[in-house]
């Protein structure tokens, strides 16, 4: 699998405990735009062996094949995805362990997908931030991880492997109790509460007491009505980008079903940690 085959944004909500510590990491990813690769089905192909063994060509390739494949119980391309002097803090067996412990919470796992933000250089490589999303039955799971990549006579190699330190992601009792939130993840979180994940009431708790326009209800009624007429439907979030200022964002959300696929856009505000307004969906909202 290459990267044109992995470019499909579906991220995930963010643990809120962690988000404003992860903001100040990922708005340099955020700021450069993200590269996203689709969700794949647990247990991995074996469709294209021979160009999934050769040589990563970029550094987002190199992190993709390591995460996608060492949360996907594929430990030996993982293993393969390393530079050869590496000892990365979390392994492909690490990585594995996680995945099983989601497995047994969960049930089992039906989907893996995984996030991608763009290549940052840094004195230690090139580091690229991920979010893996073990999924079963439209229940998820995120955990982020932070892939160290090396170049090599233009071959890209992973040379370590870390997850944020959930301690250091607390504010100390000097920053006091309020910490930043990113107003795109307060909008991504949002909408994958609803499209994605088919929570409405996670996204109501996002909604601010001034909230106006289209309600999570709305919407959540809206995909119903459409998954009644087009089939089983699997919602993705397509897009997020900002609009008039920080606060405001233009969203694409795409609803494949088994009779149809649509793509319908939106337009966010949000204040603070909350979602203020959503408006849009032309075609799926009823006026």
């Amino acid at each position: 699998m290459d990267e044109a085959e992995a470019a499909q944004f579906a991220d995930p909500p963010r643990k809120w405990a962690r988000v404003g510590a992860m903001a100040g990491s990922w708005a340099v990813v955020l700021a450069l735009g993200a590269w996203v690769a689709p969700g794949f089905a647990a247990g991995g192909s074996d469709e294209e062996g021979d160009s999934r063994d050769e040589p990563a060509s970029t550094a987002n390739n190199a992190a993709w094949r390591y995460l996608r494949y060492g949360s996907n119980e594929d430990a030996d391309r993982a293993e393969a995805s390393l530079c050869d002097d590496a000892s990365p803090e979390l392994t492909p067996a690490d990585l594995d362990t996680i995945r099983q412990a989601y497995a047994d919470e969960l049930g089992g796992i039906t989907r893996v997908d995984l996030e991608t933000g763009d290549p940052v250089q840094s004195s230690d490589g090139i580091m690229v931030a991920g979010t893996v999303s073990y999924i079963y039955q439209g229940t998820q799971r995120h955990e982020d991880f932070v892939v160290t990549v090396q170049e090599n006579d233009g071959s890209f190699c992973v040379s370590n492997a870390t997850q944020p330190d959930d301690e250091a992601d607390q504010p100390s009792a000097s920053e006091g109790t309020e910490s930043a939130v990113d107003p795109k993840t307060v909008a991504a979180d949002f909408l994958r509460a609803v499209v994605v994940e088919r929570n409405p009431q996670a996204a109501i708790a996002m909604q601010c007491d001034s909230y106006s326009g289209i309600t999570a209800q709305d919407l959540d009624a809206a995909i119903a009505d459409w998954t009644a007429t087009n089939g089983a439907t699997t919602g993705y979030l397509n897009s997020l980008d900002s609009a008039e200022g920080p606060m405001v964002f233009e969203a694409e959300i795409k609803l494949d079903g088994d009779l149809k696929i649509e793509t319908f856009a939106f337009q966010l505000a949000v204040q603070g940690d909350c979602v203020e307004s959503l408006e849009g969906g032309d075609g799926l909202v009823k006026a």
